[in-house]
């Protein structure tokens, strides 16, 4: 959760710095839109490949973008707006759809190395002994199986 919460703050941040540009009512919405990606969004995401988000993280991410799409259209949540539409505005989509994507894109990176490599190691790499009584951690690999049998996909398009 610190790398997700970490993440939240520096989108906050990288929203401030370019506040500016993204409160200002010359621009149109979707040359905001495209602003918000290339720095705020591109800040909160920056390693998500690599992240294996629990719901509650999954939720945080959802809720903090939000809110950030809310403050930069200077939408406040009497104002009766749907996030969605706000969204469809601004030409953009959701960012857990966007970190499940960097992640299947890693997995297919790690897949293309040679069998010695450290990379593709780690993703077999299983710890000896014993934990204590509660549900098997789900791994990042689970995690990344699971979400290609959802969309359907097959292991050999994630080489691609």
């Amino acid at each position: 959760m610190r790398a997700v919460t970490a993440r939240a703050r520096l989108g906050w941040k990288k929203l401030r710095e370019c506040g500016e540009l993204l409160h200002e009512k010359r621009f149109s919405l979707k040359m905001k839109g495209r602003i918000y990606q290339s720095c705020v969004r591109f800040a909160m995401l920056y390693g998500s490949k690599t992240w294996s988000l629990k719901e509650n993280e999954v939720a945080f991410l959802r809720q903090t973008e939000r809110a950030v799409i809310r403050a930069m259209c200077c939408v406040k949540l009497m104002d009766k707006k749907n996030t969605e539409e706000l969204m469809v505005m601004l030409g953009l989509k959701e960012t857990n759809k966007l970190a499940k994507a960097n992640s299947m894109c890693w997995y297919g990176h790690v897949l293309r190395r040679e069998d010695d490599d450290i990379l593709r190691m780690a993703l077999c790499f299983k710890v000896e002994g014993q934990r204590k009584r509660q549900w098997p951690r789900k791994t990042w690999k689970n995690q990344v199986e699971d979400e290609i049998k959802k969309i359907g996909l097959k292991k050999e398009v994630a080489l691609n």
